[in-house]
């Protein structure tokens, strides 16, 4: 009887630590199926120039929202704003200024706003993409208008961010520039397309983006070393403050 008992205490025991097991393996199952979703979008672009003393600065400002969708907060939030010319004899890629922005946390149905602007350089670095862009178009459209238009600069908005284990994912939203155009008091200025020669003290601007609908957005779980190489990059070529990478992973 003693043995029969003594088989009975040590098999209860086992049953209750495989059933601990299983109860904190639905806890951790739980907290994994539970993610941040981020959609950013681009909801307007704007510009202004005014004198600098020895040049005409520009500041084209791109407001950008930031929305979790998912069922748990998104925290250590970054980021960042480029734009790929298509057209220039160098198709390179242009950053935004002091990136990437910086975020601690976005909760649930939460939306962030952030405000991210191109200084001079690389406004006329854009500016000169999209009147290629548009040269090339009047000529498509005099030779074969049958074919897609040339398009302009291609922008991404991406954010990297961890869920509440720690790890990393990615939002990237990829949209075409349409064209920049005066928003001015003037008639004769009012929409029509900006051209580098012509930038003046006190224009405003305001930019056209391509339908979102023919716009890309990816959201994909990403490691550290990547988080690493895309900060390192940004902090290599954009104009911004240099970063710590191991103090921001």
């Amino acid at each position: 009887m003693l043995l029969v008992t003594i088989l009975y205490v040590v098999f209860t025991r086992q049953q209750l630590k495989y059933t601990e097991q299983a109860f904190l393996e639905s806890i951790k199952q739980t907290k994994e199926d539970r993610q941040p979703y981020i959609i950013p979008s681009i909801e307007k672009v704007s510009g202004v120039a005014f004198d600098a003393s020895d040049y005409v600065r520009v500041q084209l400002t791109f407001h950008c929202k930031m929305k979790n969708v998912g069922d748990s907060s998104a925290v250590s939030i970054y980021t960042l704003l480029y734009a790929k010319m298509r057209h220039q004899q160098e198709k390179k890629i242009v950053y935004a200024h002091l990136i990437p922005e910086y975020d601690y946390s976005i909760g649930v149905g939460k939306i962030e706003e952030a405000d991210i602007h191109f200084e001079t350089s690389q406004f006329r670095d854009i500016v000169e993409d999209l009147e290629i862009s548009h040269a090339k178009n009047m000529k498509r459209i005099e030779t074969n208008p049958y074919l897609d238009a040339y398009k302009g600069p291609e922008i991404t908005l991406r954010v990297l961010y961890k869920n509440m284990m720690g790890q990393w994912f990615e939002s990237e939203l990829i949209q075409d520039l349409l064209e920049i155009t005066y928003k001015s008091k003037d008639e004769n200025k009012r929409g029509e397309m900006v051209v580098n020669k012509d930038v003046a003290d006190g224009d405003m601007y305001e930019g056209w983006m391509i339908n979102p609908c023919y716009s890309h957005l990816n959201r994909r779980m990403v490691s550290d070393d990547y988080v690493k190489d895309v900060l390192k990059d940004c902090s290599e070529n954009a104009q911004t403050f240099n970063l710590d990478i191991e103090k921001c992973i």
